[in-house]
């Protein structure tokens, strides 16, 4: 499950201009690399954290929440224009994006706008744009982690984009105000009715993908800020999840749909309802902030492009780099964690084993180095079923050094169902415990359907796949295909194509992760 503005691909980066060095912010929910200033740093990481406080008010959660360990936080890099970004995600003209993901999710923005030809240096990023664009992504991970369920597209981007258009204030946050930069595609709202939005067409046109968006934040804005139908939307998606088509379940929660329609245009014309809210005796989050050292420097721009994801060809291009910058620095741990990740990348795994062997010299409890030994363990298994046992072992140890990270939890557990043995209870209370951590990561939620089925539990298992069927930016392929046909397949009684699919297979390098 990618949440992204382009295909994601690896590829070199250009220096930026006028930085000024790497600062490192981190609070409870969130850790910032930023190629800016130490006060930017700051103040990204604080704003993410308070975005994430307005999130937990809106849900009715606690805004004391304690500090997650680093593997549970959201590590957003900022570096570079547009350009920048745009050349790591594959595609000009993209804002940033964002990959959520067991034991690391991260996401990518610009320092600053592109150099403008005819201009004097370059300007910093336009900070309401890119509040948008990354409150809209965090507000999708935040859904799929708090809240888990199978929900229609229309709604997916309705609610990031009501999210999306929070505004911070100094003691609290305004919501509910109009998503200006919808206003072209809302302007065409007459001609296109609500029907469609919720029973939309299995192919979709341009039209309806704009208006997934923008009627999408209207509808979401209308049921939640109007007041005039209260417990409707509740209603609505708990019907979804209890199995009904979308149109069904609006029929029983809205009523008449061409009234709706007629509602919702008087609602567009109206002024906007702007919820603001002020936090009594507010104390805003604090960030640590720190410079980052020379070697971290010298590792960023390897880290950032192995972090984004490389094939195996992509990844030999790398090594090169990440072999000078291991014998520069051979004792700082970052940098050999970034050529160590490099190395495994290019399917080098003799060499990564080395590094993750350096890395547990000078720090025994390293999880990354444990978790990528387990991982080349995996790899060899192919060839010597041995090697099953050597990688358990080595997830247990990542599991004590740090037992809320997700990864080692469903590396313990595909290890017995690699290997053809049944799994213990134990490891089936690690995969379960894997999901809760990480709710939104589809490796570990397949894992889990599959587990479903396996004890006859169908239901929850059609749970557990709605939110990857109705993923709100799907990547494209066969695979959700697939996935899509076995769901109608286990509704209808037969799970025998379910459970061939869904069964986790060795020759996947990251078993936790999408494909690169």
């Amino acid at each position: 499950m990618r949440y992204v503005f382009a295909a994601l691909a690896a590829v070199a980066l250009s220096s930026p201009a006028a930085a000024e060095g790497w600062w490192r912010a981190k609070t409870n929910h969130f850790v910032v690399y930023s190629e800016t200033s130490k006060e930017q740093a700051e103040k990204l990481a604080v704003n993410l954290e308070r975005f994430d406080q307005v999130m937990r008010y809106v849900r009715g959660m606690s805004l004391e929440s304690e500090e997650v360990p680093d593997s549970a936080k959201l590590t957003l890099y900022q570096f570079g224009d547009t350009d920048d970004i745009g050349e790591l995600a594959g595609s000009r003209g993209v804002a940033g994006f964002f990959i959520p993901r067991a034991g690391g999710s991260v996401a990518f923005v610009p320092a600053r706008q592109p150099r403008v030809r005819g201009s004097i240096g370059t300007r910093d990023t336009d900070d309401s744009f890119s509040g948008v664009v990354l409150f809209h992504e965090y507000a999708h991970y935040f859904m799929y982690q708090h809240a888990p369920a199978a929900y229609p597209r229309w709604y997916s981007e309705g609610f990031a984009e009501v999210y999306g258009t929070a505004q911070l204030t100094e003691s609290g946050f305004r919501m509910g105000g109009a998503a200006t930069h919808r206003a072209d595609v809302l302007r065409y709202l007459n001609t296109y009715h609500v029907k469609r939005l919720l029973d939309p067409p299995e192919r979709m046109d341009g039209e309806d993908g704009a208006q997934i968006y923008a009627m999408g934040w209207l509808l979401s804005n209308y049921l939640s800020f109007s007041g005039e139908r209260k417990g409707e939307l509740e209603k609505y998606l708990r019907l979804i999840n209890a199995g009904q088509t979308s149109r069904q379940a609006a029929e029983q929660a809205f009523g008449d749909l061409d009234k709706l329609n007629r509602d919702l245009d008087a609602y567009r014309r109206g002024r906007a309802r702007i919820v603001e809210v002020k936090f009594p005796n507010y104390k805003p989050p604090r960030a640590e902030v720190r410079a980052l050292s020379q070697a971290e420097e010298a590792k960023m721009r390897l880290h950032i492009r192995s972090q984004v994801g490389v094939s195996k060809e992509k990844a030999k291009a790398l090594v090169d780099d990440a072999r000078r910058l291991a014998s520069a620095h051979p004792r700082d741990v970052p940098v050999l964690r970034a050529a160590m990740e490099a190395e495994y990348d290019a399917q080098n795994d003799r060499e990564a084993e080395a590094l993750a062997d350096r890395i547990l010299q000078i720090d025994p409890v390293n999880t990354d180095a444990r978790i990528y030994r387990a991982r080349i363990a995996l790899r060899r298994a192919k060839t010597d079923p041995k090697q099953f046992a050597v990688a358990r072992k080595e997830f247990v140890a990542a599991n004590k050094a740090d037992n809320e990270n997700p990864v080692p939890l469903h590396g313990y557990y595909l290890t017995y169902l690699l290997a053809g043995e049944t799994p213990p209870k134990d490891a089936l209370i690690a995969v379960e415990r894997a999901y809760e951590f990480a709710p939104f990561d589809p490796g570990i939620r397949t894992t889990l359907a599959h587990l479903m089925l396996i004890e006859n539990r169908n239901k929850e298992a059609l749970n557990l796949l709605g939110p990857i069927i109705n993923d709100p930016h799907p990547k494209p392929g066969k695979r959700l295909t697939k996935l899509r046909e076995i769901s109608k397949q286990i509704e209808a009684g037969n799970k025998t194509e379910a459970l061939k699919e869904l069964a986790p297979k060795l020759d996947d390098d990251k078993e936790d992760e999408d494909d690169a």
